[in-house]
């Protein structure tokens, strides 16, 4: 397992960081960071941080150079984004970027890159994902939104829901069943693109309790998506469609050590600031040892995933422990935000800054939005029942 860098990786991380400290803008550095599903900052309010990373030929690290990235290698990909979080900068996750980018990169026709891909490089497209119904979430092969195959495309009807930023987005790629008795439910699965404003196509915002519209409900009615815009082959896009699930397993922000880091020092900077009886909460040795053992179980997942990367490195698979990364970090959030709870008393429930003090409001909409992260992206208990077939190898 490589822990320490290699003299190229030193090297590598030396321009990152002085790159940084020279060129990224000030006002950008030094943010508070937490996962959250809030509005935050989108690839808008970024264009001067993005025009940078631009001229330097930054602005998709894991894309390949011969479509308009920066070609960085897995343990390179890792070094940018730990100096990137070290430095405070904002998140700049875009579904387009992040996870439509590189599946029409390895799956889509000359045609779909030459019209899609610099348009999301550019940030001038936002993309929606389709891929969760009302009873097909974590079982995501039980979907049943119907494709109608035609000669000159398709015909689209059905739901989808939980889909993250819908009602912002202008195009949207989902999965849609276009065989209606297939052998096995994994198969008669497409993978399609649509302009998410094409008629028949209504989206419907969701309200979370943590305050926020991220989510929405989509609806499909007769919906025509031109023949040109199936990504892969007709009836595998469960194999496009695995891909993109397999990026999302070190992409995803509960499975980012450097995002859960942040949340286990922003938890201690508050017991360090909140007063109790003549001292802080700090002070507390129950404290101390509740915050020491979320540590250890961080130091332990950071190590794992080293260890899976390294193997990346060796031309060699990840390894099974990748199942385990995003059930893993999601509990950990978890049980850190239970701990900040009992650092901040009924303060943590104060929904507004003022007048209990800066960051309170954002540990309370936290917290309301951290419980569903064990259920999103595929809830923890089928997680575990994946992990017993495929690694422990136990039966159905």
């Amino acid at each position: 397992m490589n822990v320490n860098d290699s003299p190229g990786e030193a090297r590598f991380r030396h321009e990152v960081r002085t790159w940084i400290a020279s060129q990224a803008p000030a006002r950008f550095k030094g943010r508070r960071q937490g996962i959250t599903q809030g509005p935050g900052l989108n690839r808008g309010d970024l264009k001067e941080l993005e025009k940078a990373l631009a001229e330097k030929g930054w602005l998709a690290p894991h894309w390949p150079a011969s479509h308009g990235g920066a070609g960085f290698d897995i343990g390179e990909l890792v070094i940018f984004q730990e100096e990137w979080q070290r430095a405070g900068l904002p998140d700049r996750h875009d579904t387009g970027l992040d996870m439509l980018g590189p599946i029409l990169i390895r799956y889509g026709t000359p045609q779909q890159q030459q019209r899609f891909l610099g348009p999301i490089l550019r940030g001038e497209t936002i993309w929606a994902q389709g891929y969760s119904e009302p009873q097909a979430g974590s079982d995501l092969a039980a979907l049943q939104l119907s494709a109608q195959v035609r000669e000159d495309g398709f015909i689209l009807n059905g739901q989808k829901i939980w889909t993250s930023k819908a009602h912002k987005a202008h195009w949207i790629f989902l999965l849609a069943r276009t065989e209606v008795r297939p052998k096995r439910k994994q198969e008669g699965i497409s993978f399609l693109l649509s302009d998410i404003h094409a008629p028949g196509i209504q989206v419907r915002p969701i309200r979370t309790m943590d305050g926020f519209t991220h989510f929405c409900e989509t609806f499909f009615d007769n919906v025509f998506i031109p023949r040109e815009n199936l990504v892969g082959e007709l009836h595998q896009g469960w194999s496009v469609a695995k891909a993109l699930l397999g990026h999302e397993r070190f992409t995803h922000p509960t499975a980012n050590p450097l995002l859960i880091a942040n949340a286990i020092e922003n938890l201690k900077t508050s017991a360090r600031n909140t007063a109790k009886g003549d001292g802080v909460v700090w002070d507390d040795p129950c404290i101390r040892d509740a915050v020491t053992r979320l540590e250890m179980d961080l130091d332990c997942f950071r190590y794992t995933r080293y260890r899976a990367l390294t193997r990346i490195q060796h031309g060699e698979a990840p390894g099974p422990e990748t199942m385990m990364f995003k059930m893993f970090g999601a509990e950990l959030m978890q049980r850190i935000v239970e701990v900040h709870h009992s650092v901040e008393g009924p303060d943590a429930v104060s929904w507004d800054d003022t007048p209990h003090g800066d960051g309170l409001g954002e540990t309370a909409r936290h917290s309301a939005n951290i419980r569903a992260a064990t259920i999103r992206g595929g809830t923890s208990e089928v997680q575990r029942n994946i992990i017993a077939k495929n690694v422990l190898g136990l039966p159905d």
